[in-house]
């Protein structure tokens, strides 16, 4: 049996989350294009919540970052585990790239976190099949690459 039977499929812009089964992934990463930085694709296991919060996991979240010109792909495979971001490349460039954190902060990323289209469904599809990142790609960890803080929630614009 797949791991395809175990996952949800849940974005912002839709309130219900979807069984994966009932879901053409392909086409919905590629309608995050349309719908602007707001809407992520997150897929999480179909399972009870629990105190511990290890039903949380193994997640992975995918949106489109129109500043990059691309796809931001996340992957926790564990509670444990650290947060990884899919990358184009494994040496990363300066940051460059504008990416708003959720109105906590704004940073700049190198542009090898924004991945293409293919790249992020091949992430999403193995992942969906094994729960883990596709080894094959080149995974960053979210304290692995170069950043730079340009605003901080609460701090007044630089003008």
């Amino acid at each position: 049996m797949s791991a395809w039977c175990k996952f949800k499929i849940g974005r912002v812009s839709c309130a219900t989350e979807r069984r994966v089964e009932d879901v053409d992934v392909a086409k919905e990463l590629l309608d995050l294009q349309s719908t602007g930085n707001w809407d992520v694709l997150s897929v999480a296991p179909d399972a009870v919540p629990a105190s511990d919060g290890h039903w949380q996991f193994p997640r992975i979240g995918a949106g489109w970052e129109a500043a990059g010109s691309g796809y931001v792909v996340q992957c926790f495979e564990t509670a444990e585990s650290n947060s990884f971001i899919l990358a184009t490349a494994a040496d990363m460039s300066a940051p460059e790239i504008l990416v708003e954190l959720g109105g906590l902060a704004t940073e700049q990323w190198p542009r090898q976190l924004f991945v293409p289209y293919e790249l992020a469904l091949r992430a999403v599809r193995h992942f969906l099949q094994s729960g883990l990142q596709d080894p094959g790609l080149d995974w960053i960890a979210l304290d692995g690459f170069p950043r730079k803080t340009v605003r901080r929630r609460g701090a007044r614009k630089q003008q």
